[in-house]
């Protein structure tokens, strides 16, 4: 048994870009999922879409900068030093709208060779046999070029590996991924390199693994009771992306379904780019359920300056609209084994954004701060019937608090009930009665923030009165730690005529609490008639804000997990084993000081 408090110890590895706000000072040394990006409202000239989203994302390094491409976003690409700041792109009108489905696409293959970075998108017009590709020397100027035409395909996937050109492609439980290899110059389809790399699925209760359950069905952690045994939706397998580490082939794709919190990502492995590919038993390679925001599905991996590897992915919120998606950015390792890991334990936790090459760990994926404002008391200057003032404090990315208007001086404050130690906000905006054809001009966010220890006299730390951008998830690190019970933020604008209104106020930190017991696991049942499932049970103990429950294939990897929020819950119902597995489990208690790691029991 162990108690530990996650802190990062390596902060040499971290460049620290410190900034003043009103004599403030902020730091610039970690990020928060979901990204704080200025998504947009994913919308076709033909089908108007009723929120912002992003998802599929593509990142790929290119002449020391990286870019990244989404769907359904803002119709043209980011531009990014550092990962962590973005700057937005658009394509060049000479070749739009070409590239373009409309005036957005979807689900792009986008990869980089020594001398360009090309485009292939995913054509939605199905009475096209073909598709252009094309290439750019300077994508940050928005000017491409076409350079040759592939197949229709549904998700592509274009890898460049040693000079040969790959693609990957396949959507849905009737499409298997599929494969073929182009001539590099001109693009054309290699004779007989087309193959067929994974099989159809034709009946969701044939799966062999319980990860493909769910598909717009069970949307939250602790659904599973309520629908064991009755899923009927094929799962709808897609994203294929492919990575190579140490002379083997890393091919993923994403499973059940974007609209779902078990969205998440299956990996299998080949020394071969074409095969054949077999399923790990460490699936699903890439998971995030529970917590603030979930999903980890759909995603692209690859490696950043240092060599630190990455996984950027698909997170889901569907609240205006199922479609409704962000971004998010995870660490990735792989260990002596060749095992791939992608870090999501806490992902919606402040992550360090290292500045060379480090070893990825659960202990220094995230930074040791953690949620203080979970159900903590909150006020408002006034607010919306049916989006209640809790609804801000319940690390829910799927309920919101609205004032009644979008007047400059509502305002919402929260009481952290002691005085404790914040290192950083994340102040979460909704959409609340927003209007996507408003004026440009208004397609901005500007608050206030104050902190207070009597909530009487404030003081102010951080002042965006004057932005005039999109920050849907705006993530605030200080420089210095600042102790204190009360935090209020007050508005000045919010975007296309809307109403103020906040998904959560997040408030990271230590709030100097004892730290949790350890949890001991009273009992495993692992299904007999269906070995996907297993009921899990534990003791609640004392001081605990809620359980990290972590499980793998082997005791040596307990590659996922599901954080429960509820410091009452006793068990919970595993659906996404796969048969003929036997594996081992933890429960780790947290609350608003760490984590205490549990007692394995394997099964």
């Amino acid at each position: 048994m162990r108690k530990f408090i996650l802190i990062v110890l390596s902060i040499p590895f971290i460049i620290s870009c410190k900034t003043k706000n009103n004599g403030v000072e902020l730091g610039h040394t970690t990020y928060c999922n979901p990204l704080n990006l200025d998504y947009g409202w994913g919308k076709f000239s033909e089908k108007r879409k009723e929120s912002r989203t992003s998802a599929d994302p593509v990142v790929v390094l290119f002449k020391d900068k990286y870019y990244l491409f989404t769907t359904q976003d803002i119709g043209g690409y980011r531009v990014s030093d550092d990962l962590m700041i973005w700057k937005n792109v658009y394509f060049d009108q000479s070749i739009e709208p070409s590239p373009l489905d409309v005036d957005h696409y979807v689900a792009p293959a986008v990869a980089a060779d020594e001398k360009y970075v090309y485009f292939i998108n995913f054509n939605r017009k199905r009475e096209q046999k073909t598709t252009n590709v094309f290439r750019s020397s300077d994508p940050e100027s928005g000017v491409w070029e076409k350079c040759g035409e592939v197949r229709r395909m549904a998700d592509p996937t274009l890898f460049i590996d040693n000079g040969s050109y790959h693609v990957y492609y396949g959507l849905g439980a009737d499409q298997p991924t599929k494969y073929f290899e182009v001539d590099p110059a001109t693009f054309e389809e290699k004779p007989n390199s087309f193959k067929l790399l994974r099989d159809y699925i034709t009946d969701v209760n044939d799966c062999k693994s319980g990860y493909h359950f769910g598909r717009r069905e069970i949307y939250d952690e602790i659904e599973s009771p309520e629908w064991k045994d009755k899923y009927k939706y094929l799962p709808c397998p897609e994203g294929a992306w492919i990575v190579k580490n140490n002379n083997k082939y890393y091919l993923q794709y994403a499973t059940p379904g974007t609209i779902c919190n078990w969205y998440c990502d299956v990996i299998m492995e080949s020394d071969n780019a074409d095969g054949p590919f077999i399923e790990m038993p460490y699936n699903p390679v890439s998971m995030k359920v529970g917590g603030f925001i979930g999903g980890a599905g759909h995603s692209s991996v690859f490696q950043d300056k240092y060599n630190n590897w990455w996984q950027a992915t698909t997170m889901w919120v569907g609240n205006h609209d199922e479609f409704e998606r962000r971004i998010a950015l995870f660490p990735v390792s792989f260990d002596e084994q060749g095992r791939m890991k992608v870090h999501t334990v806490l992902g919606d936790y402040p992550i360090p954004m290292p500045q060379k090459k480090i070893t990825s760990s659960d202990s220094n994926s995230t930074v040791g701060w953690m949620v203080q404002s979970y159900n903590k008391e909150c006020s408002a200057s006034s607010t919306l019937e049916n989006f209640d003032v809790r609804n801000a404090s319940d690390e829910n990315v799927r309920t919101w608090w609205s004032a009644t208007s979008g007047n400059e001086g509502e305002w919402l404050m929260m009481n952290l009930n002691k005085k404790v130690k914040i290192n950083a906000i994340q102040v979460n905006f909704a959409d609340q009665d927003a209007d996507p054809e408003a004026p440009e001009d208004t397609e901005y966010h500007a608050y206030k923030l104050y902190v207070s220890e009597d909530a009487k006299d404030w003081m102010l730390i951080v002042d965006k009165s004057e932005n005039k951008t999109i920050v849907l998830h705006d993530y605030i690190e200080l420089a210095k730690p600042i102790e204190t019970r009360y935090i209020k933020v007050e508005n000045i604008h919010t975007p296309r005529n809307g109403k103020f209104a906040l998904l959560d106020l997040r408030v990271f930190g230590s709030g100097n609490s004892s730290l949790p017991d350890a949890v001991k696991i009273n009992g495993i049942e692992r299904d007999k008639e269906d070995e996907r499932y297993a009921l899990l049970s534990w003791e609640p103990v004392k001081n605990a804000d809620g359980y990290l429950i972590r499980f793998g294939y082997h005791p040596d990897f307990l590659n996922l997990s599901i954080q429960v929020k509820d410091k009452e819950k006793s068990s919970l119902l595993i659906h996404i084993l796969t048969k003929g597995i036997k594996y081992s489990y933890r429960v780790d208690s947290y609350n608003d000081r760490g984590i205490t790691e549990g007692i394995l029991v394997n099964e």
